[in-house]
């Protein structure tokens, strides 16, 4: 049996960040934050050109600090113009990415 994925690659945004700890911590907070607006923003979104900004600006957001499985729910969603039951499984993503940042603080 494998081991389950990290939700969020430390190691990906150590690279990202050239190993400044406080730019981590940073841009780990600032993640959290937009995923929630931008989580707000497709739970009211009316047309497909929203859909697709929010969708696509949270999957390349996550690809940045390695919250790989947020990202990959964004783009299934990006690829589903308002299909609202995705924002299911990219809620699930988010929530366990939140959780592990919160449990394992830089």
């Amino acid at each position: 049996m494998s081991a389950r994925p990290q939700a969020v690659d430390y190691a990906h945004l150590d690279v990202q960040a050239a190993g400044d700890k406080a730019v981590m911590r940073e841009v780990l907070a600032l993640f959290i934050t937009h995923a929630e607006q931008v989580l707000a923003e497709l739970d009211q979104a009316q047309d497909a050109k929203t859909w697709k900004l929010w969708t696509h600006t949270l999957k390349g957001s996550a690809r940045g600090i390695g919250a790989f499985a947020v990202a990959d729910a964004a783009a299934d969603a990006e690829r589903h113009s308002l299909d609202k039951s995705k924002l299911v499984p990219l809620a699930q993503a988010f929530t366990e990415a939140r959780a592990f940042i919160g449990s394992h603080p830089l």
